[in-house]
């Protein structure tokens, strides 16, 4: 299903990740609102609470979830009262109860702030915003049953975990689109990184409608969707699903992907962005020259340019990005890392010209 909201010419507009460090939203969001004129991005907040950690962030009132705070675990189980949410949550999904699949302010109180902040900001306000959601297939490898079995493996939960990430990734796709024109969910998938290896057993298939049912709930609101990998995998995976935006470590990983120019061109040519994660997530801020940045960027750029894609296409459906999520960092190297962003965003443009 397409988005009804056209693919856009972002032209190395910078964005972020998802988590940061801090403890304080009201300052943080604004923070991203004064520096991300193009797309700002809600922030989540792991430090000021775990159930902002983004395999719990989602969870909320899914059926058979566990929330242990104590021991900072989540599970699921298949106890009598599963069965019983189960049938309401079914319910809710067949009748497209979006607001059934809220996610509170406990579990995400950036996003909060930042649907409260952004209205108020008048005529200044974004024409576009970025949200993030955990994507299906790394919430379901990664999150288990009370057996310690990942709900992959289990038929009856791991259709829980693909589709409560739709129904989240479709609502906050409803709520970021009240206060903004068009709005970018990403969909982040770090266990693509295993996909293929010996240590998971879920058919490709699987995994690109497990993909893809979030994406089509996003596009349902009228969203863009992305997805978000921070390593290595099967491109070929990812560029089979129906995504608008591909963000991926370039600092790394940008070799892999160029791998794949026939369906990068069509993916290009059809109005997709690469999310180019050009600002490595874990090095000191007095690292991050942007000048050097530039010629990194460059650098990764030119073998896609050898491979058959059109330069100045690449710089125009692009945007820029940390590698990852900046929550392991401190504050003072998470803020230097959003300077140099949005600093090699601004030469990038001065030498690409407007687009």
């Amino acid at each position: 299903m397409e988005p009804t909201t056209p693919r856009p010419i972002f032209a190395a507009a910078p964005t972020l990740v998802g988590s940061f460090p801090h403890t304080d939203p009201q300052r943080l969001v604004d923070r991203i609102l004064d520096r991300f004129a193009d797309l700002p991005a809600w922030p989540q907040l792991p430090a000021r609470d775990w159930l902002e950690s983004m395999y719990v962030q989602y969870s909320e009132r899914l059926p058979g979830a566990v929330i242990d705070r104590p021991g900072q675990r989540i599970y699921f189980r298949c106890d009598d009262a599963f069965y019983a949410q189960l049938e309401e949550f079914y319910e809710a999904v067949v009748a497209e109860d979006v607001e059934r699949f809220a996610i509170g302010e406990d579990y995400a109180l950036g996003l909060h702030q930042f649907l409260d902040r952004v209205p108020r900001l008048g005529a200044n306000r974004p024409k576009w915003v970025k949200g993030q959601v955990t994507g299906p297939f790394s919430f379901a490898m990664t999150v288990t049953d009370d057996n310690k079995r990942s709900l992959a493996y289990n038929p009856e939960l791991y259709e829980v975990a693909v589709q409560g990430i739709a129904m989240k990734a479709r609502w906050l796709a409803r709520k970021l689109r009240q206060i903004a024109e068009g709005v970018l969910v990403a969909i982040d998938e770090p266990y693509l990184c295993s996909f293929g290896s010996a240590f998971v057993n879920v058919p490709r298939n699987d995994v690109i409608a497990a993909i893809d049912g979030a994406v089509t709930a996003i596009h349902k609101e009228g969203a863009l969707a992305g997805l978000h990998c921070c390593g290595n995998t099967d491109w070929s995976l990812v560029l089979a699903t129906d995504v608008d935006v591909i963000n991926f470590d370039a600092w790394e990983f940008s070799q892999g992907l160029s791998l794949y120019p026939a369906e990068l061109i069509s993916f290009l040519e059809n109005g997709g962005t690469l999310s180019w994660g050009i600002i490595p997530a874990s090095r000191s801020c007095d690292d991050l020259d942007p000048r050097a940045l530039l010629d990194a960027l460059d650098q990764r750029i030119q073998p896609f340019v050898a491979k058959g894609m059109d330069r100045a296409l690449l710089y125009r459906q692009a945007l820029l990005t940390p590698t990852c999520g900046l929550g392991t960092e401190t504050e003072e190297r998470a803020e230097g890392a959003v300077d140099a962003l949005v600093e090699l965003s601004s030469l990038v443009r001065e030498r690409e010209g407007p687009q």
